[in-house]
């Protein structure tokens, strides 16, 4: 478990971001630290990048979603992060997983699921998280996160993620979970027919 504990420790400052907020984003001017395009398609629907981050040295954080859509009442967002590591993508997976069984202590919805690519070396991780006051559910958001390390052409080494994010709100919620399985059918199936934006850090 030590080495747990030491990436953990490492990367607290990714692991923290990582996961898509519930709360509001201001909206500051967007840079496009990552050099990919400003419209991203994914099943003929259109994501504009909305939002970024460059917390620390190392890590960078863009997110894109449908021009008729607000950040803090998204339904469609894609996401795509590029952290500067050295280590296999499959250990930034492995906390990620350990980040959601964490969460699954205080959200009774929280679950995932984890599947490789031997021949790609890529990782999809799916899962799901909730909000809301009490016993009640007032938002819940579907994840399907791709893995994998990456090189840019200016020789920039770390692990790329592309991810697809779709939620529900308010009476919304229980109609999304009942048709979860499709609903991940789905969101799994969009993401992994389009390939991994290239990505040049700035």
């Amino acid at each position: 478990m030590n080495w747990i504990k030491k990436w953990m420790f490492c990367l607290l400052p990714f692991m923290l971001t990582l996961t898509t907020g519930f709360g509001q984003k201001t909206a500051d001017t967007v840079v496009n630290y990552l050099g990919t395009g400003e419209i991203i398609t994914i099943n003929k629907l259109e994501y504009k990048l909305s939002w970024s981050a460059h917390p620390v040295d190392n890590y960078y954080k863009q997110e894109y979603i449908p021009v008729s859509e607000k950040p803090d009442q998204y339904k469609n967002m894609v996401l795509v992060e590029f952290l500067l590591i050295d280590t296999p993508a499959k250990n930034i997976v492995n906390l990620k997983a350990i980040e959601i069984v964490t969460r699954k202590k205080t959200d009774a919805v929280a679950n995932f699921m984890l599947r490789q690519k031997p021949e790609t070396g890529e990782y999809l991780l799916d899962f799901i998280l909730s909000a809301g006051s009490g016993d009640k559910v007032s938002v819940v958001e579907l994840n399907a996160y791709r893995y994998k390390n990456y090189t840019d052409k200016a020789g920039h080494k770390g692990v790329l993620l592309f991810a697809l994010s779709r939620r529900a709100y308010g009476d919304d919620v229980m109609p999304f979970l009942k048709n979860l399985n499709n609903e991940r059918h789905n969101i799994t199936k969009d993401i992994t027919k389009v390939d991994f934006p290239e990505v040049a850090v700035k």
